[in-house]
């Protein structure tokens, strides 16, 4: 008999998990180098799924950025905007 398992890697189970309540997700301003504002995104657990929304993040808003030891990492502020952006794809509350 064989069994159907769901694609781990596809981006609507990843949203499932983290909609399920399991995690904490933070966005926060911070100060980095020459007083230069960045935002930062914690508390994604799924390295691919992190990565997958850096690259969207990075191509809506035009900036740069980074994921690093588990946080993403934007340049400049845009805490607001990232908030809309995981609400409407189900990834906060």
């Amino acid at each position: 008999m064989v069994e159907y398992h769901e694609n781990l890697n596809s981006m609507d189970y990843a949203l499932n998990e983290l909609d399920s309540g399991r995690s904490e997700i933070f966005v926060y301003l911070d100060r980095k180098k020459l007083n230069k504002s960045v935002t930062i995104i914690q508390g994604l657990r799924d390295k691919n799924l992190a990565k997958q929304i850096l690259k969207d993040l990075k191509k809506k808003i035009g900036t740069g950025g980074c994921f690093k030891n588990g946080f993403i990492v934007l340049q400049g502020k845009h805490k607001d905007y990232v908030k809309e952006y995981l609400k409407d794809k189900n990834i906060s509350r």
